[in-house]
């Protein structure tokens, strides 16, 4: 691997100063994604779509993550990684816009398609590049600060839709405003971030069998996030929750994830990484094992147990991000994060189709039981990998 300093040529404010405007914009860009996707679900709802094609819908944005990231190493090799995020963010806007007078169903799935690719490609580089500022003795911190950021991001992004409504262009505009945001941070930087990740490239492919288990965790926090979006709230209904409550259990997941993720960092600063995994499978798994419990032992209990259970489980995605950025320099690094972000599309793939299934099998109990078997595996996982 390239042997560079996180930051090179790099004074402490310049680096600070840059750590801020990375997270500044990808934290932005999150409530964006977290605008968009109700508000696409919405509209379909609205049109009388069958609910097949509007998960199937959703979806194409999954295979658009998966082969997103396969581009970003050489294009931020060629171009840099500011480059690379502010033409990624404008093309954001774009497609974003073309969702409104192209509002074909099957024109869609093309445009959430792209859609999905150029924002995990902004996903995959700015959090290498972050990692590449980090440095080695508060990367745990840095990476759980961002993720903290991040959720708050997804979580306030539906809210708009409380002023913006689904009609008209409204909604369309607003979204291409909180992208087009998001890229203010990055023009301030200038040329603080032009060297970073221009080193000859990685193999995006050879990251998998380098770094299998970093890969696993990636995906494994994939399949949990998108079965939890998908599935929760449905869960909550069939245990009796009114639909808005149901909901509510996503909100009640982000708060918790908002408020750990930072502590959790700390933790993976001061001990070893995969003993902090180890502990976030354990509270994944426990809290599974809990939520029937919860369930019946009422309401008030299942918004207390959620948001703890939820916030522990996140912490494996921050760990890994961490692991890999102790791991791999440079534009390898870029590599590491587009394999982590490619088999965090697979495990969103999967989730949330072999959740549903389980529903079927025991409902609706199947869900917490199938989360339950993940992170035991995932446990089993932490050993295997320390061997």
């Amino acid at each position: 691997m390239a042997e560079l300093e996180p930051a090179p040529r790099l004074s402490t404010a310049q680096r600070h100063w840059s750590l801020a405007a990375a997270i500044a914009a990808t934290a932005v860009f999150g409530a964006g994604v977290g605008f968009g996707a109700p508000l696409f679900s919405l509209l379909l709802e609205e049109r009388g779509t069958a609910t097949s094609l509007t998960g199937l819908n959703a979806a194409a944005a999954y295979l658009g993550v998966i082969l997103g990231p396969l581009w970003t190493p050489p294009l931020v090799r060629r171009f840099g990684i500011r480059t690379f995020l502010l033409a990624c963010l404008g093309l954001d806007v774009v497609f974003f816009l073309a969702m409104k007078p192209f509002e074909g169903l099957w024109t869609w799935f093309a445009l959430r398609l792209l859609l999905g690719m150029v924002g995990s490609s902004v996903f995959t580089a700015a959090e290498a590049w972050i990692n590449l500022l980090a440095g080695d003795a508060s990367r745990g911190r840095v990476v759980g600060f961002y993720i903290a950021a991040l959720s708050a991001g997804f979580a306030l992004g539906p809210l708009l839709l409380t002023f913006t409504g689904i009609a008209g262009w409204l909604p369309f505009l607003a979204g291409a405003g909180v992208t087009a945001l998001a890229m203010l941070p990055l023009i301030g930087v200038g040329g603080l971030a032009r060297s970073l990740g221009r080193e000859p490239p990685g193999s995006v492919l050879a990251i998998f069998a380098q770094a299998p288990f970093i890969v696993l965790a990636g995906g494994l926090y994939g399949f949990f996030e998108a079965t939890t979006l998908a599935l929760l709230p449905i869960w909550g209904v069939r245990i009796g929750l009114a639909p808005a409550a149901a909901a509510a259990l996503l909100t009640a997941i982000g708060m918790g994830s908002t408020a750990l993720q930072l502590p959790i960092g700390f933790l993976s600063d001061k001990m070893a990484r995969l003993g902090v995994l180890r502990l976030c499978a354990l509270a994944g798994l426990a809290g599974a094992a809990l939520l029937p419990l919860a369930a019946r032992a009422g309401s008030l209990a299942t918004f207390a147990a959620v948001p703890l259970w939820g916030g522990l489980a996140a912490g494996i995605y921050p760990v890994t991000l961490a692991m890999a950025g102790a791991r791999f320099r440079g534009t390898e690094l870029v590599s590491a994060n587009a394999a982590l972000i490619i088999a965090y599309g697979l495990g969103s793939l999967l989730g949330p189709s072999l959740g549903g299934l389980a529903m079927d099998l025991w409902n609706p109990q199947g869900l917490p039981a199938a989360f339950a078997l993940l992170f035991a595996m995932f446990l089993a996982a932490t050993f295997l990998a320390r061997r």
